[in-house]
């Protein structure tokens, strides 16, 4: 497939510090890059769902034998790994969508599951799957509260978030607007053992990020009526689909920046200094 665009992720520059040896292999040169949105070039003989021509977008698993990359101008895929782009929704959009809006729906509802009328605190509500998740809750019927800052809780309030709560000036753990039925950790910056207090009976915390503390807090809510959970987010074709969906209905993911493939360093620095409003996307097309 020869790709269009692409996006960023915490999980490039966690790679490129060794910090996540699980989710990429450890060969050289390393190519990065897991979001991709471009058009089809080549079906292998028994692809028969797409053809060459089909624009399509997705994101590469994160592996520990991962060899591929989405920052380059050509990358193989798997037909699981892809879903048809909707022609109204840009390149840049779908790319910015892939990982963040599956690993918000997945987390929510496959680890989560969140349902119509439920409780749920998103934190981390200027990040790209935070900001997402927001979306997603509030078209699903569920009462969000959201942690974050800025650009970031006007954004929630946008995407229909009730209740917001200010991370810098505000009282994050605050009983005011509990108990919530699930904490939903985006941002992977607390830990269960902060928020059991103000789950729900039965309620769950759900962090993207594995960890030792977390290992602990799982050990512990075992002793618990709430529930610590972590989840690995994989390339799924549905849930693909229905983020191409949500894109050509309504959901339109915050686009921090564009840059070309030259400026990826100095993006993967901005996102790690917590620079970032939403995604910063890469122009694969037009930047080379």
């Amino acid at each position: 497939m020869r790709v269009h665009a692409s996006a960023l992720n915490p999980a490039d520059y966690k790679v490129i510090a060794g910090e996540l040896k699980f989710v990429n292999a450890r060969n050289y040169p390393l190519v990065l890059g897991y979001d991709f949105s471009g058009k089809i070039e080549k079906t292998g003989a028994e692809v028969s769902a797409y053809k060459v021509g089909d624009e399509v977008f997705g994101f590469i698993p994160y592996d520990p034998i991962k060899r591929r990359g989405a920052f380059g101008e050509m990358v193989v895929a798997r037909v699981s790994e892809i879903a048809a782009k909707p022609s109204t929704v840009s390149h840049l959009q779908a790319a910015a969508a892939a990982t963040a809006g599956t690993t918000a729906l997945q987390g929510m509802t496959d680890t989560g599951h969140l349902a119509n009328g439920k409780s749920i605190l998103i934190t981390g509500a200027s990040g790209g799957v935070g900001s997402i998740a927001v979306w997603i809750a509030n078209n699903k019927g569920a009462n969000v509260t959201a942690v974050g800052s800025g650009a970031g809780l006007e954004q929630a309030r946008k995407f229909g978030a009730k209740r917001l709560i200010d991370r810098k000036n505000g009282n994050v753990f605050s009983s005011e607007f509990g108990p919530y039925d699930l904490v939903f950790d985006a941002a992977a910056s607390y830990r269960w053992r902060q928020w059991s207090t103000l789950l729900s009976r039965q309620g769950t915390y759900v962090t993207t990020l594995p960890s030792l503390t977390f290992a602990a807090d799982k050990l512990a809510s075992f002793f618990s009526t709430t529930t610590a959970k972590f989840f690995r987010v994989k390339p799924r074709h549905a849930d693909l689909e229905q983020l191409g969906k949500w894109l050509s209905s309504g959901l339109e993911v915050p686009i921090d920046s564009v840059i070309s493939p030259d400026k990826i360093a100095v993006g993967l620095e901005r996102l790690k200094d917590g620079q970032v409003f939403g995604k910063i996307v890469v122009d694969i097309k037009n930047g080379l």
